[in-house]
This record gives structure tokens, sequence and C-alpha cells, in this order.
């Protein structure tokens, strides 16, 4: 489904089969020059076949697209990289710089990626079930080909970039917390904020911790204050529907985490949990009637919001860490 945001300025609905979140809303933006899409969606031939079909509708052909811009490294938004590389090669990438570097690491040696990523589930007391399954339902094992391309050609973006197409002026605003390099683009004439996956109107985007020494809710706490003055009309999400009032939503998100914090002591305040044990007992928004019902991904990603919230209050010394036969426990 095609939608024309502003003239030459288009939404693209991209689904994403088997995925929970529906679709992702590529954004398609034409100019004498240049052709840009930002974000792709999942690699799978369905969506392949939707993004084709849409754009040639809009009158850009794959090969006629000379930019493609990644608000982030997910998969479901990087997905489509091997497919557009087989039919067309006169595109340019473009991501944070942040994600490029961890990406250049990461694909350097995947294997080592995999292990540390099973440690940390480990010493968060998560099952042999889940740690040992990882790479059969994490989506970033299913598409390697696309964090090697970032990687190896991607060009770095940089927080306050300008990125010019047409009457569009653009600026790239730096927003982590979601992902270590996430990005906004910010277009103050028109009033227009392409959010990606830092707001959406109405699911609270997933801030999580798999990696040591980040604080990802920090970020995101103030990546929420570095939009929340801008003068914007229309948000564009990556998911869901576009929205005003940016103000507003930045509230309900702000409010969101403090009540995670609040339910998160709450629970600490009984007895000492490991971040697993914690994560079984947090209320999740979610259409599964108790902890044991979500599937592996879910309890993952359950399991990475629990860590960054404890993260964020260890850091601000509300709880603490301790360690019993190698695991983790966390207690007030």
């Amino acid at each position: 489904m095609i939608k024309e945001i502003l003239p030459n300025f288009f939404q693209i609905r991209v689904p994403l089969p088997r995925n929970p979140l529906g679709h992702l809303n590529a954004y398609l933006i034409k100019s004498f020059e240049k052709n840009l899409l930002i974000d792709t969606g999942l690699n799978s031939p369905e969506a392949f076949e939707v993004l084709c079909h849409d754009l040639s509708e809009i009158g850009v052909e794959l090969q006629m697209l000379t930019d493609i811009l990644f608000t982030h490294f997910h998969i479901d938004h990087i997905g489509m990289i091997p497919r557009f590389k087989q039919l067309s090669k006169n595109h340019n990438l473009w991501i944070h710089h942040t994600e490029k570097e961890l990406l250049s690491s990461i694909v350097k040696d995947f294997s080592n990626y995999l292990d540390s990523m099973k440690r940390f589930l480990e010493a968060s007391d998560a099952p042999a079930t889940l740690v040992n399954n990882l790479q059969k339902f994490h989506p970033a094992f299913f598409t390697p080909e696309a964090y090697e391309e970032i990687a190896r050609t991607a060009h770095p973006l940089i927080d306050g970039q300008k990125i010019s197409l047409g009457d569009y002026h653009f600026q790239v605003l730096w927003t982590p917390g979601h992902s270590p390099g996430h990005i906004c683009l910010y277009e103050p004439y028109f009033k227009v904020l392409i959010s990606g996956d830092h707001i959406l109107p109405t699911i609270t985007p997933h801030v999580s911790q798999f990696m040591a020494d980040t604080n990802p809710l920090k970020d995101y706490l103030k990546s929420l204050r570095k939009v929340e003055s801008l003068d914007v009309k229309l948000v564009l999400p990556a998911h869901e529907k576009s929205f005003m009032n940016l103000s507003e939503r930045v509230k309900q998100l702000r409010n969101h985490h403090k009540q995670r914090l609040k339910e998160v002591l709450n629970h600490l305040s009984v007895e000492s949990l490991s971040p697993y044990n914690l994560a079984s007992k947090i209320q999740w928004n979610v259409n599964y009637k108790s902890w044991n019902n979500f599937p592996p991904f879910q309890k993952y990603l359950a399991l990475g919001e629990t860590m960054s919230h404890l993260t964020f209050l260890e850091k601000r010394g509300l709880v603490k860490r301790v360690f019993s036969h190698q695991k983790i426990l966390y207690e007030i």
C-alpha cells in the first residue's frame, strides 16, 4: 500500500510475514538526481515482491534507487539487502557510524558473537533450551549477508548531518536506545519526523540490553528529550500509522518506563531475583496467557528489556548486582 505524504515523498507498507508487528513502513523520496529509500523490510519473497511492485507504481524501478538509508540495523529494516544486491549494484547504503562499526566487529567473528550472547543469557539464568537454540529463533542469524554488506560498504552517518533531496532537507538525529546507532530524520521546513522505531504511536519501542557496559534505557530516555522539543506536525514511524502530538507521545513513553521501573523495584523488594526470573514476573502487554506460552524470541526480548531496566536502576544505586553460582542476581 502506497501513501503520498508530500510531493515526491511516499510511505510504502511492506508486510512482515510471521511477525507480530505486521508491517514495516518504508519511505521513498524522489528527486531529479536521487531516489532515496529509507528501510527495506525482512528478507522474504512476499515482502520483496510488494516493495518492488510499489516502487514501480511510484515510477522507481529497483535499478533506479540511488541510496538506501537505514534508521537502524535490526533485521526487519535491513533484511532485503542481499536481494537488492543481486539485482542492482547502483545504490549507496547509509547507516549511523556506531552501527557500522559494531557490525564490522561482529562479522569478523560471527561465532564469537553468538558465543558472547549465549554467555550473557547463561549468566542471566536463562534456561538451556533458550541459550542453545538462540541461532534458530533469533532473526539476526537468518540473514548474515545483510550485516556483512553494511559492514563492508555502508557510508557512515553522523549526528547533525544534512541529507538533501529536491525540496527536502533532512537533519540526521542520533537517537540511541532502541539500538546503539538508531537515527531519526527531521525535516524542519515541512515539520516532519521520520522516527524509525524510536517513537511508535501505540507500541512501546523495545529497549533491551545484551551487551555489558551499556545503559540503553538511559540512552533512550535522553533520546526522547532530544526530539521532544522539535517543531513537528507529523511523525512517520517504521510501524503502525503516522501520527501527530509528538510531545504527548513522548510523555506517555516516559511514563511507561517510569512504571516499569517501579514494577521491577516492587518485585525485588520481596526477594532477590535473576534477570530471567524477574522477566517472567513482569506484566508484559502481549497476547499470551502466561510466561510459559511465550515463544522463545519473545522471552529473549523480555529478558533484554528487563536487563535494561535493571542496569538503569543499578547505575542509580537503587539495586545491586550479586553473583551466586556463576549466575547474576539483583537485590535491593
